[in-house]
């Protein structure tokens, strides 16, 4: 069960990233987690100083050169001129390497261009747009290729040229996404490619068998157009990789592959031209066709599909990616495609997206502003102004600590069939998986995704890891499973119950614990979602999200709730509640009334809830409530750091001050008392390392400081 967070833990958090000096302001430029209360814009458009101080914003995500004659020197250096001007403003501006959008920069730079767009079984290429750039129709991109590399690394040395704080790789237009929906990839470079990868993978005798008598001739689009198949034939059956066509798993698991290692040959230019920069792509687990595998990317990006019925506010599809992104441990950035706010703009209904944003925050995830929004489909840019979404985005602000480094407090395991995901058409996971995840939300159960993925990849959790929650859920996507992933499920299950989703009531009767809202005493938990969530940090508060889950369409706002109250039993957090406070967008923190039962279980008495998000602040026997952590507002920092033989405490008020010393064991290696303002502590017995420095008066925490002595 992920609930008990120790000091351990914390230290580790800190001790896993490089500690190095850096140029611009906080420690996201390094690959290490983006902070989850990140305000970006979607693009620079929005990007105006009246915006950046409405939306409390921190930067520009989609951060696109020029789209026209990236290779003049001149126009790049304006470009650049600007970012460096933002970003000494104290702006982040996340650089943005593409595929599609930089079809005129491929043009421009390749010697045979026409060779890398990607080609339907017919041998034609297959058009997006139809627009013309030098004689070249604008068509799907193949990822196949030598030059297709070089042109990547190329973006990279002109993007390089601007001080850009993040960078972001739009990578989802390859032949990893053709293969399935439009007939192809069947270029000159891919077919070479596939006839390596089948070399390299089976023996003779087995290529034999799949009826490849000749491995040094074959040619993939000859050898299924030699078995019958047209093009219509082969698109009807590529959406699902069990579709029956010849080889098509392994074509499927090629493409995907060759991404990748493009990919990887890419993110190591990057690193040698700037090292450590947080590095993300648009790259959906959930959708595995083109799913990149890397370590080295930092956080996760993306245009999702988005449920945008009156019905289904907030949108379920989208939560399949906020959990995924949480299993991997990588923030996830993402806006909506355009459909979603062209039914908005249609029904002119903008304040439907506040449910939106409100449930990507609350789970974790980062939903670029909504300004100036791109609807496509002949219609206008759509600005629906500041007024609709800017209160969400500075409660965002106003609430990063908590917010940032908190992750769900979970008792249930969703197992996720990634092979599941192939089967179908679409990017947002299957839809038995999609209903599973419903059927769990709306009954108000916490629980964590855990990845189970497919034979070419077969991602599985640990039996340790699946047996500390008190159920796994599984659904009929369990029959992909490989025999490997149902012995460690079925071992796991000798420890903890393994549920199907069909068994509801069983599920509930397994959970040590489970959090409900009420409506006037009764469960209501189709109302509103309450999702808990813990802070690696022991001392900060507890956080319970709530999310209303009724969309009012006559008046575009969230529906009211009255009698409202929030059901907390006491082992869902590791220390007893102590306080609690209601904090809502543009709307007054309240204090919440505690009403504790025998069994130490706490009720919430919220009565009307009528926003579409609210933060439930819980302060605890170990700690204070975050937003008092900082005693008279001081400003606390330690210096020399490094230390050598000792450290002076700056900023403190009064004369009871406690200062304790952390190794990375959790141990405590120095502690003193009585510390005043500019106190010297002496930090010469300490080994070199890192150490952890926490500040308190009495039970108040005042702050935690990390140093490095030399």
């Amino acid at each position: 069960m992920k609930k008990q967070i120790t000091l351990s833990i914390f230290l580790l958090y800190f001790f896993c990233f490089p500690f190095k000096t850096i140029i611009s302001q906080t420690s996201n430029t390094l690959n290490g987690p983006i902070k989850k209360s990140l305000v970006l814009f979607t693009q620079k458009s929005s990007a105006t100083a009246f915006n950046y101080d409405k939306y409390k914003a921190d930067g520009i995500f989609w951060g696109h050169m020029i789209h026209n004659g990236i290779e003049s020197d001149a126009a790049m250096n304006n470009w650049a001129s600007d970012v460096e001007n933002r970003v000494n403003n104290g702006e982040y501006f996340f650089g943005r390497i593409e595929f599609d959008w930089g079809w005129k920069w491929m043009i421009d730079f390749m010697d045979d261009p026409a060779s890398y767009w990607a080609k339907d079984l017919n041998g034609n290429d297959i058009v997006w747009t139809g627009n013309i750039h030098n004689g070249q129709v604008h068509s799907w991109q193949s990822h196949h290729g030598p030059e297709f590399l070089e042109w990547l690394k190329y973006q990279v040395d002109r993007i390089d040229l601007a001080p850009i704080t993040h960078l972001m790789i739009d990578s989802q237009t390859s032949a990893s996404r053709t293969l399935h929906w439009l007939g192809g990839d069947f270029s000159v470079h891919s077919m070479n490619n596939f006839r390596e990868y089948l070399r390299n993978k089976y023996t003779s005798s087995e290529l034999s068998s799949k009826g490849i008598s000749n491995i040094d001739t074959f040619n993939y689009r000859t050898f299924l157009i030699g078995r019958g198949y047209t093009l219509n034939t082969y698109k009807q059956q590529a959406f699902s990789i069990a579709g029956n066509i010849p080889l098509y798993d392994d074509f499927v698991y090629f493409q995907r592959e060759a991404l990748n290692n493009v990919m990887e040959e890419l993110f190591a230019y990057i690193d040698t031209k700037r090292p450590g920069i947080a590095i993300g792509a648009t790259t959906n687990l959930i959708e595995p066709r083109g799913f990149l595998f890397s370590d080295r990317q930092t956080y996760l990006a993306g245009e999702f599909f988005h449920d945008f019925d009156v019905n289904a506010t907030p949108p379920f599809k989208t939560m399949l990616h906020y959990k995924a992104a949480e299993a991997i441990n990588k923030t996830l950035i993402y806006f909506p495609y355009p459909n979603a706010f062209r039914s908005l703009y249609d029904r002119n209904a903008p304040k439907q997206a506040r449910g939106w944003i409100a449930q990507a925050y609350a789970m974790g995830s980062i939903f670029t502003v909504p300004e100036n929004i791109w609807l496509g489909g002949g219609y206008p840019t759509w600005s629906p102004g500041w007024q609709v979404y800017a209160d969400l985005y500075e409660f965002v602000h106003d609430n990063s600590a908590l917010l940032d480094d908190y992750e769900s407090v979970s008792n249930v395991a969703m197992a996720y069939s990634v092979y599941a995901s192939l089967l179908e058409s679409g990017m947002d996971g299957s839809s038995t998986a999609r209903q599973t995840l419903r059927k769990l939300v709306e009954e108000n159960i916490s629980f964590d995704l855990k990845i189970f993925g497919d034979p070419d990849q077969p991602l599985t959790p640990s039996v340790e890891d699946l047996a500390s929650y008190d159920v796994i859920v599984h659904d009929n996507d369990i029959q992909y499973f490989t025999s490997n992933q149902n012995s460690v499920i079925n071992t796991a299950s000798s420890a903890t119950n393994l549920e199907s989703i069909n068994n509801m009531l069983q599920i509930k009767q397994s959970l040590s614990w489970k959090i409900d809202v009420l409506k006037n005493n009764s469960p209501s938990n189709n109302l509103i979602s309450a999702l808990p969530r813990l802070s690696s940090t022991p001392e900060a508060s507890y956080v319970v999200h709530l999310l209303n889950r009724k969309y009012n369409s006559s008046t575009d706002n969230a529906q009211t709730h009255n009698d409202i109250a929030v059901k907390i039993p006491a082992n869902v957090f590791p220390n007893q509640i102590t306080g609690a406070k209601l904090h809502r967008p543009n709307k007054t923190t309240i204090d919440l009334s505690i009403e504790t039962d025998n069994s130490g279980n706490i009720t919430l008495d919220i009565d009307t809830f009528d926003v579409f998000w609210g933060i439930i602040e819980l302060s605890h026997t170990e700690s204070l409530s975050i937003s008092e952590n900082n005693l008279d507002n001081q400003k606390i920092s330690i210096y020399p750091n490094p230390a050598d033989e000792f450290i002076t405490i700056n900023g403190l008020n009064g004369a009871e001050n406690e200062v304790s010393i952390i190794d990375i064991y959790g141990k405590v290696v120095a502690h003193s008392s009585n510390i005043t303002n500019k106190d010297v502590i002496s930090t010469k017995h300490l080994q070199s390392g890192i150490y952890i420095v926490k500040i308190a008066n009495g039970s108040r925490l005042l702050d935690i400081k990390k140093i490095v002595k030399k």
